[in-house]
This record gives C-alpha cells, sequence and structure tokens, in this order.
C-alpha cells in the first residue's frame, strides 16, 4: 500500500513508534502498512530507510514493548555503553558468510524467565544477582563491566583489552572525564561471573590492559608493537612547553627516546586540522621528538596492523637513531 496520509507531526518526529501511539493519534490501521513504514517488532513501526538501522535505534525501538524484566546485555550493552567493538560483532549475516550482515540486539532475562524469541533478537538467560542492571540513555542495560565480561568467548583477546582500556580510561586523557570503570571493577566483574564463557581470554586480555587509549588503533597498534619486541609505547603522552604549556598528546610515544607515532586520519585533510597538525609536529621536532606517522596503508580499519614487520621496523629504526639497542 502507498502512502494514502500524512502521519501526525508526533510521530513523523520519532525513528519508530508503536501501534497504540498510532490508535491515540487517530491514525487508521491501514496506514500503517504503507510502504513508507515497515513492521521492525510485534506492535512496532519504524519509518523506512534504505539504510540499516543503528543498534542504539533498533534498541529504541524494541524498548517500546519491552517487558521489565528483560535488559540489553552482551554486544548490544556494549554498544549503547560507547564500547568500540570489532564492525560485525553485534551483527548476523544471512545467507551465509556471504550474505550481507544485518544489525542483532542480545536481551537478557532472569534465570526461570522464557528466553525472548523475537525475529533480530538473540535472547540470554542470565542471573541477575551476579550483575547490575542501569537504565541508560533512558534503556535498561547490564552494567559496563558486565557487558565487558559476556564479550568474552565471542571476540578476540585484542579486541576484548580494547574494550577494556575504553572502559578504564574513556576520554579522561583528552577531557579529564572520569571512564565508566576502573580496572579494580573490571577484575570484580570477572570474578562475579567464574566460569563465564571465554574466562581464559578474558583473564588475558585483562592483564593486557593499559590506562591512556583513545581508540581502538592505539591499543591494537600497541599491542602488535609490543609483540614485534619493541618496548611499550605510552599512550596519549602529553608534551610541555617550557612554559608548561601543551604543545603536543602523542598517540603513542616513547618518552625516554623522544619517539612517537602519530596515525594521521582521513579527518586530518581538513584545512584547519592540516595546518594545525604542521604546526604541531614542528614544534615537537624543535624539542627533538621523532615522530613516525601511520595511515590507514599501515593500520587497517579494524584497528590491527596490515604489516606489523614492516610497520615495527618503521618504528625501530626511529627509536635505534635515538639510541634504543633492542
Amino acid at each position: 500500500m502507498s502512502r494514502s496520509a500524512e502521519l501526525p507531526w508526533r510521530l513523523r518526529g520519532v525513528p519508530s513508534f508503536t501501534r497504540s501511539e498510532a490508535d491515540r493519534s487517530g491514525v487508521h490501521w491501514r496506514r500503517l502498512v504503507a510502504a513508507d513504514l515497515e513492521h521492525v517488532f510485534h506492535g512496532v513501526r519504524r519509518h523506512s530507510d534504505p539504510a540499516q538501522p543503528e543498534v542504539r535505534e533498533l534498541a529504541e525501538a524494541y524498548a517500546k514493548r519491552m517487558p521489565r524484566r528483560q535488559v540489553f546485555s552482551h554486544a548490544t550493552a556494549a554498544v549503547l555503553w560507547g564500547i568500540p567493538l570489532p564492525a560485525d560483532a553485534h551483527r548476523r549475516r544471512a545467507g551465509g558468510d556471504a550474505g550481507p550482515a544485518h544489525p542483532i540486539l542480545h536481551v537478557s532475562v532472569p534465570s526461570g524467565s522464557a528466553r525472548p524469541a523475537a525475529q533480530g533478537i538473540h535472547g540470554h538467560v542470565i542471573s541477575f544477582d551476579r550483575v547490575g542492571v542501569l537504565v541508560h540513555g533512558g534503556l535498561r542495560v547490564v552494567d559496563p563491566g558486565t557487558a565487558w565480561v559476556q564479550l568474552g568467548g565471542r571476540l578476540r583477546i585484542d579486541d576484548l583489552v580494547a574494550a577494556a582500556e575504553f572502559l578504564v580510561t574513556g576520554s579522561e586523557p583528552f577531557d579529564g572525564r572520569p571512564p565508566l570503570c576502573t580496572s579494580e571493577e573490571l577484575h570484580a566483574s570477572l570474578e562475579a561471573r567464574r566460569g563465564a564463557r571465554g574466562m581464559l581470554a578474558l583473564r588475558a586480555a585483562l592483564a593486557d590492559v593499559r590506562w591512556g587509549a583513545l581508540s581502538r588503533r592505539e591499543t591494537l597498534l600497541r599491542l602488535d608493537l609490543v609483540r614485534a619486541g619493541l618496548p611499550e609505547p605510552v599512550p596519549n603522552h602529553r608534551v610541555l612547553g617550557a612554559a608548561g604549556e601543551l604543545i603536543a598528546m602523542i598517540d603513542l610515544a616513547y618518552p625516554d627516546h623522544l619517539v612517537g607515532i602519530e596515525y594521521q586520519g582521513d579527518h586530518h585533510r581538513a584545512a584547519a586540522t592540516w595546518r594545525r597538525d604542521v604546526r604541531r609536529l614542528e614544534r615537537l621536532a624543535d624539542l627533538g621528538w621523532a615522530i613516525v606517522q601511520a595511515t590507514s596503508d599501515d593500520v587497517g580499519s579494524d584497528g590491527r596492523v596490515r604489516d606489523s614487520a614492516a610497520f615495527a621496523r618503521r618504528v625501530a629504526g626511529r627509536l635505534a637513531a635515538k639510541g634504543w639497542r633492542g
């Protein structure tokens, strides 16, 4: 059925709405099967969009019919908390590995309840006495530490490290805002769920977690460099001038050797950003710093170094020129 009438403003201005909301707005049921609306969950309509909905948009739609005993968990909770994940961590492929990846929602219920079974929902049964349930952005989610533990067995160790470093760092090195968790709280979450899937991977990941990374790329690049036999770089090292002014915050740094690593993403191409980067790099050079610049040719879109050995040799060369003997 084609669109036969404009929806009321109160329904046009929201991404999704329920059948009850439509009824209260005087919308005839025939209007709800028009081509500009899609049926995302039972009793919930969404404005049609050729682009796939984001996890938050889907979660907000499902929350309109979500029973109070249910809570968003696992990869869905991680996304809602802002935890950086691999691109397909919250998607399911249709038609085999070659099919398109569709977003799914992970929803948990307490022990003794029926597992959620709606289309597009991956249901779980968990012990609520071992998790915290919070309201974040208007949605019921498991606490950040529990969400991280629930990723064990589903992510590789490096991805678990990157996720944990986001939780213990957040944006604090940049703006001073406190992170979502402390390392002690992550350890406590792990101990509270002994026997959980992926426990060995989680413990191994936690041993590699450091404070200070502001992106997945920084975390995964640090791990690759250490595995190549280089010293461990310091994330987001602050370089101050003679008067104590901030000259730069280097993505990864070896302060003892004045060698730094900076990732130059495409957003650095903007004129003002490019000029600011040039000025900053020149001031670092004046202070004796040697900066290794990395681009997407060096670091893959998922944060992994495409050729770890080649990049490590470049960094090792700069370190050696500054007196490092590996």
